[in-house]
């Protein structure tokens, strides 16, 4: 039997990670792994108990104690923090701004790469996010960066909140993942950068079923390989 391999996908808001991820791990047979909805659950759990998210040191503490247990169901992430199911609060606007934000604190990124690991220790598994291919599986078999131009990643984001029915508007949509940018690569604890080793692809014109394609064809020379 080939050997089941751990791949990673990073990239920066709304390039295209969640799709291509599903994509690949439904063409291989793997586990997907949603990375950004930990920190997502993070978040609503310090918006839900009136944590103050721009203090680094109350956010930390916290988070220290939180039961947080992460089911892949289908092709779904349900996570569950002390009990309560956060999977139907994690697209919500504040949601997504509080992980911004959280997700470069230490003690945040910390709680999380366990979790994370363990998941994908055994192969089998594709795992989207920003920092996959860097920081949590840097041992990975096959490493994707997914970009976009920034316009594109801003159309993609403003159509999924509109079909969510969320009141948005376009120009809006880029500022703020522009700032979601700058976030990422600039936060002193694993900034989003592709790994050296990573195959960057660029999804701006491409469909999602092309960008999958792609993937799935370097999966296939990377497990022949294994």
């Amino acid at each position: 039997m080939p050997k089941a391999l751990t791949i990673t996908i990073d990239g920066p808001a709304a390039a295209g990670k969640s799709s291509a991820a599903m994509g690949l791990a439904q063409r291989l047979g793997y586990t997907y792994l949603d990375t950004g909805a930990l920190y997502r659950a993070m978040a609503w759990k310090m918006i839900e108990d009136r944590v103050t998210i721009e203090d680094e040191a109350e956010v930390s503490l916290q988070c220290k104690n939180l039961n947080i247990k992460l089911s892949l169901i289908k092709d779904a992430t349900e996570v569950k923090i002390d009990g309560f199911n956060a999977t139907p609060h994690l697209r919500r606007p504040e949601v997504s701004k509080a992980a911004s934000r959280i997700s470069s604190y230490a003690a945040v990124r910390k709680k999380l790469l366990n979790i994370q690991r363990a998941i994908g220790e055994n192969g089998g598994v594709v795992a989207e996010g920003r920092d996959m291919g860097t920081v949590v599986f840097p041992k990975a078999d096959l490493k994707f960066y997914l970009d976009a131009q920034i316009e594109t990643r801003g159309n993609r984001r403003y159509q999924d909140l509109v079909q969510a029915g969320e009141k948005t508007d376009p120009i809006a949509t880029i500022e703020t993942i522009a700032e979601r940018d700058r976030q990422d690569q600039e936060r002193v604890h694993a900034p989003l950068k592709p790994a050296a080793d990573a195959i960057c692809i660029d999804s701006t014109f491409l469909s999602e079923k092309e960008v999958v394609e792609k993937m799935f064809q370097e999966a296939i020379q990377a497990r022949a390989r294994s």
